[in-house]
């Protein structure tokens, strides 16, 4: 549910678009090297090369079209903005148009950016804007890109010679403009429940799978408000789901690779507004009131998830794991109170199923299954003590032997070099797979005890995961 995530970074990234192209329409002052006015260089456009990371995506490289055939360029070569920041290059070199690099002239240059900087609510480089009135991420409308000519610099571009302050600028502005390379290697569909709701998905195979002999193992992912819509992108891009795949420097995969087995499948599902809406208009929130919780797409999901099971035989029905993350982590406990038996184990992140809407027979039937929730005591968005506190001392105090829980002080990323986040954004332990330890359900005798200093004993989520079958 990241309702605040990105949203700082992003109002900065309108504002400071908006300036870029106010800059370069304005033409740039006179007084490159050879005492004429700067020129535009003789480019067609500009793609961004789009990474995920734990606090979302970032642009890190751009991949400029010439019109002619590229010579003369090292990384001192440009000066680059994009979204307005300046951006350090570190590399530059001829390229296909998809960024690979190429040791002959080529009309496409990459040049390779510093990461860009990070706060406690992303990156400057984030192409995502925030959609305050639906209340999720979408691409940035315009993503200024612009490339000049450094001082005291100069190439060609065909028999074209170009000096100092010479420029380019453009506005990414579609898909056509962006390239993804960690989402490329999954499959995108659309699921169409009963000819009316339509889930976007998209799924990953690990390599190898389909001829080791054995059936495999499928972790499904269920995002947070923020991912919702028709883009699955958005989805495999906000939550870094990549950290679930060997597309990412951290993945769980070889936690899932025993027996003989490749890895685990994995499975992405978008809503078109989000889990917990009531009637699929996007129009309210199905949190407070009284009653058994409900989902719109309910249903919809589980048609999703089964349809992609069937039509791959190469899924271990008795290891089939789903969780998510707050508006995600909802839903984990919505199919799990639907369709519990379905399922192997469940991961609920930050979820946020209100606990005075569960009743105490919805209670007792979920006790036996595999579940490991966790969260950030410092959470801002779904308050603990409201959602995942007592609804853990219940399932314990009903006689669960198979629920365990982390619980942390605090969010702290691994690729932001220490970088404190938003208590809510506990998800990023889970795709960094750094959730270790779990609560000693020993000393627990009332929310009070789920607490971070009884997070003690040794273990590790995925693992247990994996460990996992309905068999």
């Amino acid at each position: 549910m990241k309702i605040k995530k990105l949203m700082l970074s992003a109002a900065a990234c309108v504002l400071s678009a908006g300036f870029a192209f106010a800059f370069a329409a304005c033409g740039d002052p006179s007084g490159n090297q050879g005492g004429s006015d700067p020129v535009k260089l003789n480019a067609e456009k500009a793609s961004i090369v789009v990474t995920g990371y734990e606090w979302g995506p970032a642009v890190n490289s751009v991949v400029v079209k010439f019109k002619e055939k590229v010579s003369g360029i090292t990384k001192d070569t440009f000066n680059v903005t994009t979204a307005g920041k300046k951006r350090a290059v570190t590399a530059a070199y001829c390229s296909d148009a998809n960024g690979k690099k190429s040791d002959a002239a080529t009309e496409y240059v990459t040049l390779e950016l510093e990461r860009a900087k990070v706060t406690s609510w992303g990156a400057e480089a984030s192409p995502f804007s925030y959609n305050q009135q639906k209340q999720r991420n979408e691409w940035a409308a315009k993503y200024a890109v612009r490339v000049t000519v450094a001082e005291n610099q100069s190439f060609k571009a065909g028999n074209t010679q170009y000096k100092a302050k010479d420029y380019f600028s453009y506005d990414v502005t579609s898909s056509d403009d962006r390239l993804v390379p960690q989402t490329a290697t999954w499959n995108k569909d659309v699921y169409i429940h009963e000819g009316d709701i339509k889930l976007s998905r998209a799924s990953w195979s690990p390599e190898g799978a389909a001829a080791d002999g054995v059936k495999n193992p499928l972790i499904i992912w269920l995002h947070g408000m923020g991912e919702g819509g028709t883009d699955i992108d958005i989805d495999l891009l906000g939550n870094e789901v990549t950290g679930l795949t060997t597309d990412n420097e951290v993945n769980v995969q070889h936690h899932f690779k025993t027996g003989g087995s490749a890895g685990a499948y994995v499975l992405a599902v978008q809503s078109p507004t989000w889990w917990m809406d009531v009637d699929g208009t996007g129009d309210k929130l199905n949190m407070d009131g009284e009653g058994e919780q409900t989902s719109f797409y309910t249903e919809a999901l589980y048609g999703a998830i089964t349809s992609y099971v069937e039509s791959n035989t190469d899924i271990d029905t008795n290891r089939i794991y789903l969780g998510g993350c707050s508006n995600g982590g909802y839903m984990t406990m919505n199919m799990m109170f639907n369709y519990g038996d379905y399922f192997a184990a469940y991961y609920p992140i930050c979820e946020a199923y209100t606990n005075s809407r569960i009743t105490d027979q919805m209670i007792e039937n979920i006790k036996d299954y595999n579940i490991w929730f966790l969260f950030s005591a410092d959470d801002p968005t779904v308050a603990p003590n409201k959602f995942v506190r007592p609804t853990y001392d219940r399932l314990l105090k009903a006689g669960a032997q198979n629920c365990n829980l982390t619980v942390t002080e605090h969010v702290v990323g691994k690729d932001s070099e220490g970088t404190r986040y938003d208590g809510h954004w506990s998800w990023i332990y889970a795709f960094n797979d750094e959730v270790k330890t779990k609560v000693d359900n020993s000393k627990i005798n009332s929310v009070n005890d789920i607490v971070p200093a009884n997070c003690t004993v040794q273990a590790n989520m995925w693992d247990w995961i994996a460990s996992k079958s309905k068999s």
